[in-house]
């Protein structure tokens, strides 16, 4: 008896578990975007103290308001380039020389698509060396892909 209800329970679990509708589904649009449409920056720092309840050291960050504008040669969507310019005031001043190279950098993308670093880019949204230019792929929903440059640089 108790095989019966198990073979049973396995039917019927297999008769819902599938679905009916195999045509006159609505079509879904595919995204083709594969943009950068916005970059920001933050620093990091160690405080040195130690967080009580964790017993780890404390971390500390500011975010980099930055001056961008995307109409400008420096960030020109057709030819993938991104440049991103800090304002460092906010940055103690003990660590304002090697800021640059700890800089914490993320980025908003067209809807659906994916961005992956080239060679040594840094990984975003973890801190990393921006003392020079790094170079993200970007793929669209449909596959469609274009190579971004990011630049960050203090603004003067």
């Amino acid at each position: 008896m108790r095989k019966i209800l198990n073979i049973f329970a396995a039917l019927f679990v297999a008769v819902v578990a599938t679905s009916c509708l195999e045509h006159d589904l609505e079509e879904l649009e595919v995204f083709d975007g594969c943009d950068i449409t916005r970059i920001d920056c933050e620093f990091r720092w160690k405080t040195g103290e130690i967080h009580p309840g964790t017993g780890a050291e404390k971390v500390n960050q500011v975010y980099l308001a930055a001056a961008r504008s995307y109409e400008t040669d420096e960030n020109d969507p057709t030819k993938g380039t991104c440049t991103i310019k800090f304002v460092n005031t906010a940055i103690p001043d003990q660590y304002k020389a090697t800021a640059q190279s700890q800089m914490v950098v993320y980025v908003t993308i067209s809807t659906a698509a994916i961005i992956k670093p080239i060679g040594d880019a840094p990984t975003l949204g973890i801190p990393g060396d921006w003392t020079k230019s790094h170079q993200y792929e970007v793929t669209a929903a449909n596959g469609t892909k274009k190579t971004w440059t990011i630049v960050v640089e203090p603004y003067q």
